[in-house]
């Protein structure tokens, strides 16, 4: 995948209602739009809109299952985009963090007493 295309997948996942939807369909599977705007407390014109931009950037399919339309999740989409970063992460996450430095309290002015 180029970075190009990677870009465009997390432009999509930069909304937290997009999130929330890949979130809901990565653990629940496929989801009608009215599912998903009972789940999120959100219209079902927005989640049409968000739906859009995740099918533009390739992380969602559409279906029609009669009036309903169902949308997927896929997987091998996200995957790709963050392909090459699970090692990096996982070492970074791996290393504990430094701890941080003490810093001494500034030391009080005192008048002097004649």
């Amino acid at each position: 995948m180029s970075a190009e295309q990677r870009a465009k997948v997390f432009k999509a996942l930069a909304d937290a209602h997009r999130v929330a939807i890949v979130d809901s369909l990565a653990k629940n599977g496929p989801r009608c739009g009215t599912e998903l705007s009972n789940e999120l407390g959100i219209s079902v014109a927005l989640i049409s809109h968000h739906w859009d931009v995740l099918v533009e950037a390739g992380l969602i399919t559409k279906e029609r299952v009669g009036q309903a339309r169902y949308c997927s999740l896929d997987l091998e989409k996200l995957h790709q985009a963050t392909e090459g970063w699970d090692g990096y992460v996982a070492a970074l996450v791996a290393v504990p963090a430094a701890p941080a430095k003490a810093t001494k309290p500034a030391k009080k002015k005192t008048k002097k007493r004649a």
